[in-house]
């Protein structure tokens, strides 16, 4: 979901779904579709460090006030908006959770590779990360 990055990738090589914290959760319906009508039998869970998904309950009231000033909203609608889907979005680590979501990943898809990396801002690079 990061946008200060984009990824070069060659055409036709992969499908990408953009998530924060690499969530892919609510997105499970398009993992699931990749996987049977677009034959994908590895996938690639990529976090990266400063994601703004960590800690997500601290910008609360920068998450309001954007989506007042920004989106034209009420401050109880987006306060009520923002108290509905952060526990849902927020993660504790980026690699703690990213464990965790290719663990789980695996289970319910146990054909498929899942591959967790972590991308370094500070550096440009991907690492891979070692699990227990």
């Amino acid at each position: 979901m990061d946008n200060r990055k984009h990824l070069r990738i060659p055409d036709n090589f992969a499908f990408i779904i953009r998530s924060g914290g690499a969530n892919l959760r609510y997105s499970e319906f398009k993992v699931s579709y990749a996987i049977a009508v677009g034959q994908v039998s590895h996938i690639v869970l990529l976090a990266h460090n400063h994601c703004g998904m960590v800690n997500l309950m601290a910008r609360r009231d920068e998450f309001i006030t954007g989506m007042i000033e920004r989106a034209g909203w009420e401050w109880e609608r987006a306060e009520e908006h923002f108290m509905h889907f952060s526990p849902m979005f927020e993660i504790g680590s980026e690699t703690d959770f990213i464990l965790s979501e290719a663990k789980r990943l695996r289970t319910r898809y146990p054909k498929i590779t899942i591959a967790p990396l972590y991308y370094l801002v500070e550096d440009n690079k991907l690492y891979f990360i070692e699990e227990d």
